[in-house]
Parts: structure tokens; C-alpha cells; sequence
């Protein structure tokens, strides 16, 4: 590339406008869990045994209230898998939206019922119901440990547990 093709390129990007200029920040608690995870999923489908794999999570901002969480596992000998999640906390009116997939999405929208904020642990449990199944999802954030869990809860209330995802940042 010549010199006066290199400064009409330099010009003409310049003039561009800056979108993202004098954004809000992101809330303190997500922004807390940005980065990367290292650690495990341990699974229970139904009819099948317990087991555990291990797993890494990249965790980044998409706005200031919602966050992309990308998985990657071990899914049997020699098999990885990748799971892609957006959650939205809409804090304002204790709602959850989650958007699974990248292919197929599915979208939950949940509820958030209980928060708690123990030593710098942050533990939102959040129950969502389709088709009168209710399904419990249980965040624990802190800035050294980040924990999934997904129950079913069955017709007696009981959970069962059926995912449960724990990470710590990497060394």
C-alpha cells in the first residue's frame, strides 16, 4: 500500500463515530465474574449415573446487566463439547432472561426468589416452570469462585439435582 492510500484509509476511519462512547458500567456483581474459569460440570440425566467432567467457562459483558457465559466440557471419551448462554439480570424487577444456544435458541424466563450476600458471596436462586415442571437454577458468584446448579423440583418439592457446574479462576 502506498503512502497516500495509507493516510486516505487512516482519515476515512477516523471520522467514524464512537458508538459505544459513554456506556454505564456494568453492575458490580456480574462485572466481578468476567473472565476466565477453570473447573467441572457434573451432570445426572435422567435414567443415567451421576458423572463429572471437566470444564472451562469464559465469562464477558454484553451491557451492563447481562453477561455471555461460553462452556467448554469434556462429553465422553475424547468428545468436547460447548454450551452458549446470555443471562440478563433485570435486577429492577428481580427477573432473569436466558438465552441457550447458538444454533437452536431457547429463551427461560425466570424469577428471582431469594438473594443473599454472605462475605462477598453472591447467591441468587432463581425457579422457573414450563409445562407445571419447576426448575430451580441456584448462581453463586464471588470474585474467586463461580457455581451453577440446576434442579427439578418434583411434585413433593423435593430438588433433584440435575447440573451442577463449579469453577475457580485459574492459577
Amino acid at each position: 500500500m502506498n503512502r497516500r492510500h495509507a493516510i486516505g484509509l487512516f482519515v476515512g476511519t477516523a471520522t467514524l463515530p464512537a458508538l459505544a462512547a459513554n456506556e454505564p458500567k456494568p453492575d458490580p456483581v456480574l462485572a466481578s465474574v468476567l473472565g476466565e474459569w477453570r473447573g467441572s460440570l457434573t451432570s445426572r440425566d435422567a435414567g443415567q449415573p451421576e458423572r463429572t467432567s471437566p470444564a472451562r467457562l469464559y465469562v464477558s459483558a454484553l451491557a451492563p446487566d447481562e453477561i455471555a457465559l461460553h462452556f467448554v466440557y469434556e462429553d465422553g471419551p475424547g468428545k468436547t463439547a460447548y454450551g452458549y448462554e446470555r443471562l440478563r439480570f433485570e435486577f429492577a424487577s428481580d427477573t432473569l432472561v436466558w438465552i441457550s444456544g447458538a444454533v437452536e435458541k431457547t429463551a427461560l424466563v425466570g424469577r428471582i426468589v431469594a438473594t443473599a450476600n454472605e462475605a462477598g458471596l453472591r447467591r441468587y436462586v432463581v425457579d422457573s416452570s414450563k409445562d407445571r415442571a419447576l426448575t430451580r437454577y441456584t448462581f453463586e458468584f464471588s470474585p474467586a469462585n463461580f457455581t451453577l446448579k440446576k434442579d427439578e423440583v418434583d411434585a413433593a418439592g423435593r430438588p433433584v439435582n440435575r447440573k451442577h457446574y463449579a469453577f475457580t479462576r485459574p492459577a
